[in-house]
């Protein structure tokens, strides 16, 4: 949705739908108070000047604004209002904020992963209603990336590239504009099935990589990459919202911070692939 199309009234209903899947009325925890600033304002501008902002996660050209809601098993679960892709186009997502490094040796693995799925479901569902009740979520991005795509064509760049996402929405709209841009773009949705098509020929020259994953997350999917003689100099570029330094990500090629505009994006690819040609 568009910021000037966008009101402190879709704020205030997206919070409380938000509010109402997350503490149901048969749960023991009470939701978290919202503070009055967050959803009084009278415009959408003096709004997001109340909103706490993610500005670790704003390098490439969006910005992030989250407030951390949690729900009634985890208390930080985040509710975000995000600029992705295209410039003053806004949307609302969940993020679960709990891609924690717990080793699978940890005596309560089995319940933390357990407690990962709830999570996951869960932002799904309020996503879900969020679509029902006319709110912007990344569906809507998906639609929008669709439908620049044809304005955005470019020459054939014979350049492979494989994009591992977990959210699909977002997977199929970078899709649609990297192939506009001229790449062939295939999708893995999870780390394990990044590996298997990875095992496969040909290899891709650019592996775009979603730091959350669920199961083999990308941390783990790097680390594999550069262990296998096979794949060990592939051009990786890791893509986060996390607030993480590349100190901690030796491994990967470069970090994409999302929310990112689309120019970075196509950049960093651009820049990917000729690192890849450059080891080749």
């Amino acid at each position: 949705m568009r910021l000037n199309e966008l009101t402190p009234a879709h704020v205030r209903r997206a919070i409380d739908v938000y509010l109402r899947q997350a503490y149901p009325p048969s749960s023991s925890v009470s939701p978290p108070m919202i503070e009055e600033q967050w959803v009084a304002p009278a415009t959408i501008e003096e709004l997001l000047t109340k909103l706490p902002r993610d500005r670790a996660c704003e390098v490439e050209g969006g910005h992030r604004y989250s407030l951390q809601l949690g729900n009634h098993r985890y208390p930080f679960m985040k509710f975000v209002l995000e600029e992705y892709l295209v410039a003053e186009e806004y949307f609302f997502a969940v993020d679960t904020h709990d891609n924690l490094a717990i080793s699978p040796g940890a005596p309560d693995y089995r319940e933390w992963l357990a407690l990962k799925d709830y999570n996951r479901d869960l932002g799904a569902s309020i996503e879900a209603s969020w679509r029902t009740a006319g709110i912007p979520t990344l569906d809507d991005l998906r639609a929008l990336c669709e439908s620049l795509a044809p304005a955005e064509r470019e020459a054939d760049k014979g350049v492979r590239v494989l994009l591992v996402d977990d959210n699909l929405t977002v997977a199929f709209g970078l899709r649609s504009l990297l192939r506009a841009r001229g790449y062939e773009c295939r999708i893995a949705h999870t780390g394990e099935m990044a590996m298997a098509e990875l095992a496969a020929d040909p290899l891709p020259e650019v592996v775009i990589l979603d730091y959350e994953l669920p199961g083999m997350d990308g941390r783990a999917v790097l680390s594999a990459l550069r262990a296998a003689p096979r794949t060990a100099k592939l051009a990786i570029l890791m893509a986060t919202a996390s607030a993480i330094e590349p100190a901690q990500l030796p491994q990967a090629d470069a970090i994409l911070r999302k929310p990112y505009a689309r120019e970075p994006l196509f950049r960093m690819v651009g820049e990917m692939a000729r690192l890849q040609r450059s080891r080749d």
